[in-house]
């Protein structure tokens, strides 16, 4: 019976350890407290001087290329650096996210090869 218990309050204690510390990195996709950001994205792609249109943009990362993003901006950096890693290493593409999170200044993020 006291195996079952340590084993109880070690399966809480990680839970509440797990929690504490997803507050304090960019990628909280699985935390249980609400993630309280909204960010305004805009996309755009260049490929050997050649701008990619919107549709064209969300073809690529199956992802939209403008809107908002309700989760953390570090999702939508993973998925364009993922793809520029594998899918696209070898199209010469040049990235720039435009974003706002919570209505403050502009931001822009640049991935380029």
């Amino acid at each position: 019976m006291k195996i079952r218990y340590y084993l109880g309050v070690a399966f809480l204690l990680l839970q509440v350890i797990s929690i504490v510390y997803s507050q304090f990195i960019p990628e909280r996709f699985f935390c249980w407290a609400p993630y309280d950001e909204h960010t305004y994205i805009d996309i755009s792609v260049e490929i050997d001087g050649k701008q990619l249109t919107k549709k064209e943009v969300k073809d690529r990362y199956r992802y939209k290329s403008e809107g908002w993003e309700p989760r953390s901006i570090a999702n939508v950096f993973d998925i364009i650096s993922q793809y520029e890693s594998t899918y696209g290493k070898t199209d010469n593409a040049t990235v720039e996210v435009n974003y706002s999170t919570n209505g403050h200044k502009e931001r822009i993020w640049n991935l380029k090869k």
